[in-house]
């Protein structure tokens, strides 16, 4: 099941594509993605320099063991996925420390590993900048860390 507050807080356009083998995505993560040299919805992770958007995870496990993520089977393409692709999208998303104000216009990065575990905005961590802060995520209901964000605009891959 998706959590009830992180994703899409403007969300105007999606689109569907075919995920690359064996990703996990969290229910309660931050799901953004890429589109590998195939044209699969790839999982993006720490150092990733560019993005798609960010994926809408259907609701159970799929190929996976835990009801905290739902897993792609291990044959590229063979699922689907949902993306929000849109340039001007704006999400909330959990971050890894409080938010603050003072960080509105900042450049930040994600931490993320695909194995399942929890993944987060790197709200003080600018080296990929692939993120841009817009918010304090108090502010659309989440907590004080939370946070809402957009891709940035010279990081955003076009399919």
């Amino acid at each position: 099941m998706a959590h009830p507050l992180y994703g899409a807080v403007n969300c105007v356009e999606t689109k569907e594509y075919p995920v690359a083998a064996s990703q996990f995505f969290r229910h309660a993560g931050v799901n953004l993605v890429y589109l590998d040299g195939s044209g699969h919805v790839t999982l993006a992770l720490t150092a990733t320099a560019t993005l798609l958007g960010m994926a809408i995870v259907p609701k159970g496990m799929g190929a996976g063991a835990s009801a905290d993520y739902w897993k792609s089977s291990a044959t590229a393409g063979a699922d689907k996925i949902a993306v929000v692709v849109d340039p001007e999208a704006k999400y909330l998303l959990p971050a890894d420390n409080t938010v603050t104000e003072a960080m509105k216009g900042n450049a930040c990065d994600i931490i993320a590993v695909n194995d399942g575990t929890a993944t987060y905005v790197d709200v003080d961590n600018g080296t990929y900048d692939i993120l841009i802060i817009v918010d304090q995520g108090l502010k659309y209901g989440g907590a004080a860390t939370d946070v809402v964000v957009k891709i940035n605009p010279i990081k955003f891959q076009a399919d």
